[in-house]
């Protein structure tokens, strides 16, 4: 009777075991599912829903900062010798984001246009707006590139020269700060903008050339609504689906978001796509390591480093690229020989940085890295860092060029910096917390079912050794000759007697 209700037991505890690991699987994949979709539902960018506010208005602070290459040898530079810069900044400006014209075109579209306004903020910078800079006159590398690529045609080098001449032109300009970021007259702006009406619209020059505040650009792109996976995804920017700056129909691609809003559910091998009007082009983002922010498990994705190789190839150079790791951007910012690249060339060619002093790349302060909550894809900071280069030619008949040796010349880079208040880095946590306890539950029940399990199996063979040995032992008392010392009933049918 004992015997069977061990055996009972362990039948229960073997089902029970069972049961246990059954219910943690399906709750695993049920709770999985739950989870995708209550997430998926709260990142749909629709009117009066959390995400639309946190799309509209983020809850961050942004800082745009700006480090300038100052010339110390201008001069010498004319001359032929080897440009010599000193880095100033940063100077640190607030950014605002704003959407405005925002307009739903069904459940799964809205068309905005994006408005970053800019505010300088003294106290977080190293210096002022009214620091002095020298630095490399653009627009007359523009005139004179554009005269030697016979844009042109009616001026000659003669005609360049003599313009030049007359307008007083130097090879590099001596501005304050101020005037460099947000625009300065140029009288060689003015005389563009009246040849070029379309393509230059400004008489003024400046780096964040004319986009501070003002309504530029516009967007279309999907809600969400039918997949997660379609979260802020760009349908058309500035009326047009793909571009037509590039020289293969993949390098014209308008590929992911805006940069400003992601889809949820990231994984490490996934490659996170968006578009930058500022490179002209799209770019992805991939893994680099995994990170803690305020007690928030963040997965790190950062500039592919090879971003900028193999150009020629993805069709983002008509003939021959100037080299590895930087981006002719001339064709979308009207023919002047501008480049995107990461700071300090970072991951370029080692030739920019030998025809240069003063540069010092280094991964640690240069990189391009967005630090993302990875279920729902929300950035809990990050730092997007871009270098703006102009090449500085040389023509043997235009007279401020003829001595100097060609080098990719920086004039700024940038560090977007941005980080979330601590309220949303809270929910955040909260949301990451729900999401673990999800996980761990089933994978506790299923340790539960699988100790169960072992411990039925364990005693059923336990059981099974023991009755087995039981039996051998009762076989042994009745094996040999009998005779009158022999004992011909057991001592347990002796005691049942008794």
């Amino acid at each position: 009777m004992k015997n069977r209700k061990i055996s009972c037991l362990n039948f229960v505890l073997l089902l029970s075991g069972l049961g246990l690991i059954s219910t943690a699987v399906i709750t695993y994949f049920f709770s999985e599912s739950m989870v995708k979709k209550k997430i998926h539902e709260n990142v749909i960018i629709q009117k009066n829903s959390s995400a639309f506010k946190f799309w509209t208005d983020p809850p961050a602070t942004i800082y745009r900062k700006y480090y300038l290459f100052n010339v110390k040898n201008p001069q010498e530079i004319e001359r032929g010798e080897k440009p010599q810069l000193d880095q100033l900044g940063p100077y640190v400006y607030s950014e605002k984001w704003e959407k405005h014209h925002v307009e739903f075109l069904g459940p799964n579209e809205v068309r905005f246009s994006p408005v970053v306004t800019l505010k300088f903020e003294p106290s977080l910078s190293a210096g002022l707006e009214t620091d002095k800079i020298t630095f490399l006159n653009i627009p007359a590398i523009g005139m004179i590139e554009q005269t030697a690529r016979s844009r042109f045609k009616e001026l000659g080098p003669a005609l360049v020269n003599s313009l030049l001449a007359f307008l007083g032109t130097k090879l590099f300009e001596t501005k304050t700060v101020g005037e460099l970021i947000s625009g300065y007259e140029d009288p060689l702006m003015k005389l563009a903008k009246t040849f070029l009406p379309r393509v230059i619209k400004d008489d003024k020059f400046s780096l964040i050339n004319g986009e501070n505040g003002t309504e530029w650009q516009n967007y279309t792109m999907m809600t969400g609504y039918d997949s997660a996976e379609n979260v802020a995804k760009i349908i058309s920017w500035n009326g047009v689906e793909k571009l037509n700056f590039w020289y293969s129909d993949n390098a014209n691609l308008i590929n992911g978001t805006d940069g400003t809003f992601y889809p949820p559910f990231l994984t490490r091998n996934k490659k996170i796509y968006s578009f930058n009007p500022d490179m002209c082009r799209s770019y992805h983002l991939s893994y680099l390591k995994e990170n803690k922010i305020d007690g928030v498990n963040t997965y790190d994705f950062h500039l592919t480093p090879d971003i900028f190789y193999d150009l020629e190839k993805e069709g983002f150079c008509e003939d021959t690229c100037l080299g590895n790791g930087v981006l002719n951007i001339s064709s979308c910012y009207g023919g002047i020989s501008g480049y995107i690249s990461q700071p300090h060339f970072l991951n370029a060619d080692p030739k920019f940085l030998t025809d240069l002093k003063g540069l010092s790349p280094d991964q640690s302060i240069h990189d391009f890295v967005i630090h993302f909550e990875p279920t729902t894809s929300v950035p809990l900071g990050g730092n997007i860092r871009l270098q703006i280069s102009f090449y500085l030619l040389q023509h043997d008949k235009i007279n401020l060029v003829k001595n100097v040796k060609p080098v990719l010349f920086p004039v700024v880079w940038f560090d977007e910096a941005l980080a979330l208040d601590a309220d949303t880095r809270n929910q955040l946590k909260t949301v990451a917390f729900y999401v673990r306890i999800v996980t761990i539950v089933p994978i506790m029940i299923s340790t539960i079912g699988g100790f169960l399990i072992t411990f039925s199996i364990f005693k059923i063979f336990k059981n099974l050794i023991e009755n087995k040995k039981e039996r051998f032992s009762t076989q042994n008392e009745f094996d040999g000759p009998i005779n009158e010392t022999s004992n011909l009933i057991s001592a347990n049918e002796t005691r049942s007697y008794n």
